[in-house]
């Protein structure tokens, strides 16, 4: 029995190309597997949600969406709590959840893997009103984000970030907040709120953490040396960064930040906005494909 999908496209993720050859080839390739896939373009902020709306009400068998984790975002936003299955063909400047989830680079391997169904229910984070995948945080690479020049992030993809960021070590001024769980209170100037152990650029700020829990792990950081963070970056990306003075981390279902409303919050890699915020695990609330 043909199975029917919608293809939401971002043409604006990742590096600058034309993807329409790529995507009448997916669609190709899904018909020949018995799914009957109909494309839709994003043109703008909160289309995919609204795209993904209307093939949760119509029915659809399935949603992908061929974008950038930021794509993903959007789009999951209207498919929380539903059975609707979301399947993910990365095209952005990182693709971390592609990598979490050990997604096959080929068209045609990745259409296999799309075909075949098979489904991992997930826990999401809530931060505020605004789901997440992967992780938020608070700081340091929400400032980030805010830095990211957005042709230079055309242009050379991650890059962008890390060139952010090392500005963000020469001028950036950490300042304190509180993040109160369980009824206690700790201090940080920089603070990763995960659903997902993978983060951008290879970094593993939560190397605990599970799409599989329901809970929400939190890596938090209390300094106002900048130089103790490039210490810190060089650790996360083996996870020695857990040992080092000033790092706290815990497991929590909820997690409420207070703070100056300078302080922003980056959830999926894209800026959500100022504090305050209250932070949840929806448990076992989205299908993903999976191969």
């Amino acid at each position: 029995m043909s199975r029917t999908a919608l293809l939401v496209h971002n043409p604006g993720s990742g590096q600058r190309r034309d993807r329409f050859h790529s995507v009448t080839r997916m669609v190709d390739a899904l018909r020949l597997r018995g799914i009957t896939v109909t494309p839709q373009v994003t043109s703008g902020p909160a289309d995919a949600t609204r795209l993904a709306a209307g093939a949760v009400e119509a029915r659809a068998d399935l949603v992908i969406v061929h974008g950038g984790d930021g794509t993903v975002n959007e789009t999951m936003q209207a498919m929380v709590g539903t059975p609707t299955p979301l399947a993910v063909w990365p095209a952005g400047t990182s693709n971390v959840l592609a990598r979490e989830l050990g997604l096959p680079g080929g068209l045609d391997l990745l259409a296999d893997v799309i075909a075949a169904g098979r489904l991992r229910r997930v826990s999401v984070g809530r931060a505020g009103e605004r789901y997440f995948l992967l992780m938020a945080g608070v700081g340091l690479d929400a400032d980030v984000v805010r830095a990211v020049h957005p042709g230079l992030k055309r242009l050379t993809g991650e890059g962008a970030y890390w060139m952010a960021g090392l500005r963000q070590l020469t001028d950036w001024h950490p300042i304190h907040f509180l993040v109160e769980t369980e009824g206690i209170q700790h201090r940080a100037t920089f603070a990763v709120v995960a659903n997902a152990p993978s983060y951008g650029g290879g970094l593993r700020f939560a190397p605990e953490a599970s799409m599989d829990n329901d809970v929400l792990d939190v890596c938090l950081f209390d300094s106002t040396q900048r130089h103790r963070f490039a210490r810190y970056l060089a650790a996360a990306f083996s996870g020695s960064h857990l040992g080092l003075p000033g790092v706290t981390y815990l497991k929590t279902r909820r997690a409420v930040v207070h703070g100056d409303n300078s302080r922003f919050v980056q959830v999926d890699g894209e800026l959500h906005g100022p504090l305050p915020v209250r932070f949840e695990c929806v448990p076992a609330a989205l299908s993903l494909v999976v191969p």
